[in-house]
C-alpha cells in the first residue's frame, strides 16, 4: 500500500510483514515502523539544521536492525 508518493521518493506499507519500504530512484530501504520514525527525526533535525532553524545535530541513536534491498545489516 502506497502511503505517500513525491518527485523523487515513495513510500509504501506492507500490512502482512509491517515493514516500510522508501523508494528513492533505484535505492530501496525497508524498515521496521519504529527505525522509520527514528529516520524520520534524524531527517527532520538535519532539514531544521539546514535551515538554521536549530543548533548542531543530536547524538542519534542507531535502530538495532534495518534492511536494504540488498538485505540485512
Amino acid at each position: 500500500m502506497t502511503l505517500s508518493r513525491g518527485p523523487i521518493a515513495r513510500v509504501d506499507h506492507c500490512p502482512q510483514c509491517n515493514v516500510i519500504s522508501i523508494h528513492l530512484g533505484a535505492t530501496s530501504i525497508r524498515l521496521e515502523p519504529a527505525a522509520y520514525e527514528a529516520l524520520w527525526g534524524t531527517l527532520s533535525h538535519a532539514l531544521r539544521v539546514l535551515r538554521g532553524l536549530t543548533d548542531a545535530p543530536e547524538a542519534a541513536t542507531t535502530p538495532t536492525m534495518w534492511t536494504s534491498s540488498g538485505g540485512s545489516a
